[in-house]
């Protein structure tokens, strides 16, 4: 059988005509700055600001040590030590009160779904009562979705911080999933409020205009 050689691709010919000659990022707001020098003109840099943090708290926060390093039962206001067969807690019963407290109020899945059930499925803006699955809405162009009425986005703006884990948990359990700031609404009416955005903002930063 005759065996045909194949030609490297050289990746670095002229086909692009930019090439990427320095990558750098702040240490104070994690903005990048990215240069580009493209063939014959001068280098040109761009600025892409930081995005803002995803409003997450990932279970492997809750981890604790003592002291001297040893890990320490994961649940609230548990300090007893690790014991066997457990990795992160001290019995099941630790293990499931705070596998049940996590799954529910952190979890968005598990949150949205218990505000539609809150909520009768049903839109709070037009009152549409929709199938919560939303493959099972096609024939209609319409969906269920979880609007935030005052959006996440304004955690700061009220006060919230999302730095430490007292305060990312405060920040969730007050804020972005607390169920009083939750409801359902269909796709239609989400996408009209969100439209109105600035002006929801304006009315909640001044209430009194």
């Amino acid at each position: 059988m005759m065996r045909v050689k194949r030609r490297k691709r050289n990746y670095r010919g002229s086909t692009n005509n930019c090439a990427l000659t320095n990558l750098k990022s702040s240490n104070i707001k994690n903005d990048i700055s990215i240069s580009v020098k493209t063939n014959g003109d001068p280098i040109k840099t761009k600025h892409i600001p930081s995005r803002p943090p995803k409003l997450i708290v990932y279970i492997n926060e809750f981890d604790k040590t003592d002291d001297i390093g040893n890990p320490q039962c994961r649940n609230n206001n548990c300090t007893n030590p690790v014991c066997k067969p457990f990795r992160k807690y001290c019995s099941l019963q630790c293990s499931k009160q705070f596998t049940k407290w996590y799954n529910s109020n952190f979890y968005w899945r598990n949150v949205r779904n218990s505000v539609l059930r809150r909520d009768d499925f049903t839109c709070q803006l037009c009152g549409i009562k929709l199938n919560r699955r939303k493959k099972m809405n096609k024939g209609t162009k319409n969906w269920l979705e979880c609007d935030h009425i005052i959006p996440k986005s304004f955690y700061k703006s009220i006060g919230y911080e999302f730095n430490t884990l007292e305060d990312k948990v405060k920040t969730i359990l007050e804020f972005v999933h607390n169920r009083n700031n939750l409801r359902t609404l269909c796709y239609q009416c989400h996408r009209k409020e969100s439209n109105n955005l600035y002006n929801i903002k304006s009315r909640f930063v001044n209430p009194e205009d």
